[in-house]
């Protein structure tokens, strides 16, 4: 944007200039004083604070001068030269002009339309109240979400609502005490949306969309996560009251719910921990800060923020069986070119804030990497694809938050490149510790958010500021065009190649089985992820795999517990090798008490030899009679299902028949 340099001789009048606050730099008094003289990009106006060429502080101020906007404008007060950057105000989008200088009279400002009259009345006069009327309007819906019959059914559903329904009207009865004691007042501000808050709020909501049509279970999530959105909105409103400011209404918590629900929920049972999910969110967003160019702002990424640490609680704990995690994993990648659905949605993003060079550097670095760990291997890092479909979103969601990335180019590339390096550390660690891998596009977030204010003066050092002051030839704007444009060119190459987005032979047993067979390394621990994703699908022939598995103490550690809970699910799918598999394992424990599991395993059986089975089956029902294990003890029915088993051909159905055939009496000796 050019600056344009304004001097007035004494004949001239000056401009129309419009005086703020510096104090109040971007509060919501400056907005509705710049929305009332008309100037309408003093709505978007930044925080900046300006140095005049005589080295004097300044002062923000707003010039209209023959229908330009001098935006961002100040007085120098040594030369009495106004410098700004100017703008056509009856233009709906900025349009800079090259340097030049102009001497002309003010004119009258226009009035405003009604949609700024609307704004400038709701920020200059903001809701007072001494009662936290909006956070117990919030309150009271996330109570009314409660006649829900998902909620009111459930038990734990249920006390997960109101135990933050509860928590939330504490805090504000707390505060309405203190109001009364004190006299101050609870403000609420309307903010207009910010461009960064509804834009990737829609672009999220367009992948919910596709995505649900491939995974219904999307759809019925709706009310639970408009819930948390509910319980977000009542939090953050609390808090800044509880901070001594008012609470600004607007999109921010949307984008918040929706980028923390497309990679974890917590199962209904469990549902409480999302809502201390959305808190610590909050809450890291809140307290975690630190001075950055100038001001304050929030560290972290909140959602990633969250999910990390949620997600470490889980690995540590081993309870991310209380998670749909894998689960959304799994079906994220099933749609239809969801990698180009992801791709368009995030061209979106990228061109309004820049931040192409992060997801650019981090999928090439990321598909270099597995390019050579299969060249080297002879399989696949990521088992079931060269790029996971939920990591290539972490790409475009996780990693392009402008307000916790860099600020410079070079530091944009260098924060992609450790991205990517980091989800290939992080993939190997969880698979090299047995537990699940969807959390590698997690963790890495906070740590690198950590380190932007180290990327930033790496980038300022040496020949990377020299390569950035070459590059500076070009605007930022087109700058990112170009970058869009490679990334583009390589996403492309990758799709068209079958590299992401084709149906991936890792995604097959054979593959691994065949891999295992031949020795190659790693195989034996993609055959078993493979196999638990089959059984997030509750595929029966899988869950019976690892239940051998598990017995055997083959590619994973000898568990019999874990075992038999993989026997039980697949009877209870209605496998009968699952139940046969179950009740072997039982009668082989001597003093092992039915569980019932096992008691609706010996059912399926004997209700599968009603129809006819295998000698097998009669055999382990027999077996169960005979010996008193999850039946009643009853010789003449186990000796029944015996002699079914040998009239089928089986010799030890004969065996055991013979071994309880009853003895003669002597009279039928004569």
């Amino acid at each position: 944007m050019g600056l344009t340099a304004l001097r007035f001789d004494p004949p001239m009048a000056p401009p129309q200039i419009l005086r703020v606050d510096p104090t109040r730099r971007g509060s919501c008094a400056s907005l509705a004083k710049g929305v009332r003289r008309g100037t309408r990009e003093f709505l978007r106006a930044h925080r900046r604070a300006n140095v005049c060429n005589g080295g004097a502080r300044s002062e923000r101020a707003t010039a209209r001068v023959d229908g330009w906007a001098y935006r961002n404008s100040f007085v120098c007060q040594k030369t009495n030269v106004i410098r700004s950057r100017r703008y056509r105000l009856d233009s709906t989008r900025e349009s800079p002009l090259k340097r030049s200088s102009m001497h002309a009279q003010p004119t009258i400002p226009t009035a405003p339309t009604e949609t700024e009259q609307w704004k400038a009345s709701a920020c200059a006069a903001p809701n007072r109240s001494r009662l936290p009327l909006a956070a117990l309007g919030f309150i009271g819906l996330l109570l009314a979400t409660t006649l829900l019959p998902r909620v009111h059914q459930n038990p734990n559903l249920l006390y997960a609502f109101f135990g933050s329904a509860g928590a939330l009207l504490i805090w504000a009865a707390a505060l309405f005490a203190t109001g009364l004691r004190s006299g101050r007042t609870y403000d609420l501000e309307l903010v207009a949306p910010l461009k960064s808050h509804y834009i990737q709020g829609g672009v999220q909501l367009c992948i919910y969309g596709y995505w649900g049509t491939y995974w219904t279970d999307v759809f019925t999530e709706i009310p639970l996560i408009l819930s948390q959105l509910v319980f977000l909105y009542a939090l953050e409103a609390l808090i800044a009251w509880s901070r001594g400011r008012a609470w600004r209404l607007g999109c921010g918590p949307i984008p918040i719910i929706l980028s923390t629900n497309v990679f974890l929920w917590f199962k209904d049972d469990w549902f409480a921990f999302q809502f201390a999910m959305i808190a610590l969110a909050a809450f890291g967003k809140e307290f975690v800060r630190w001075e950055r160019d100038g001001r304050r702002s929030h560290i972290f990424n909140p959602s990633a923020f969250a999910l990390a640490i949620v997600s470490v609680i889980l690995i540590a704990t081993g309870t991310t069986e209380y998670t749909w995690a894998g689960r959304i994993a799994d079906t994220f990648s099933k749609p239809e070119h969801i990698y180009l659905q992801v791709f368009l949605l995030g061209l979106i993003v990228q061109y309004f804030f820049s931040v192409t060079l992060m997801t650019l550097t981090a999928a090439a670095t990321l598909a270099l990497l597995s390019l050579i760990y299969k060249w080297h291997s002879g399989t696949y890092y990521f088992v079931f694809s060269n790029i996971p479909a939920p990591v290539f979103l972490g790409f475009h969601l996780l990693v392009t938050d402008p307000a916790t990335s860099p600020r410079t180019n070079v530091g944009k590339t260098i924060f992609g490149f450790l991205y990517g390096c980091a989800v290939f550390v992080a993939y190997g660690i969880l698979t090299q510790a047995g537990s699940l891998t969807v959390y590698d596009k997690l963790l890495p977030i906070p740590l690198l958010n950590l380190c932007v204010r180290w990327i930033d003066r790496i980038a300022s050092v040496g020949w990377l500021e020299r390569a950035a002051q070459k590059a500076s030839a070009l605007t930022p704007r087109r700058w990112n065009l170009v970058h869009m444009t490679a990334w583009a060119a390589l996403f492309l190459v990758m799709l068209g190649s079958g590299y992401v987005g084709a149906q991936h032979e890792g995604r097959t047993l054979e593959f691994w089985r065949k891999a295992l067979a031949e020795g190659r390394p790693n195989a034996g621990k993609g055959l078993v992820e493979v196999l638990k994703a089959h059984t997030r699908a509750d595929s029966t022939d899988a869950w019976n795999e690892m239940g051998g598995l598990y017995l055997r103490g083959e590619l994973v550690p000898k568990d019999p517990t874990m075992a038999a809970k993989c026997f039980a699910r697949a009877s209870k799918l209605g496998s009968l090798a699952g139940s046969a598999n179950l009740v072997t394992q039982f009668l082989a424990v001597e003093g092992a008490k039915p569980a019932k599991a096992v008691l609706f395993a010996l059912d399926h059986l004997e209700t599968q030899c009603a129809k006819g089975a295998d000698p097998v089956i009669y055999r382990l029902v027999g077996r169960a009679y005979e010996f008193g294990k999850g039946r009643a003890q009853d010789a003449s029915k186990a000796r029944a299902y015996y002699k079914a088993a040998c009239k089928l051909g089986d010799k030890d159905g004969c065996a055991d028949a013979a071994r309880l055939r009853p003895a003669s009496r002597p009279s039928d000796s004569k």
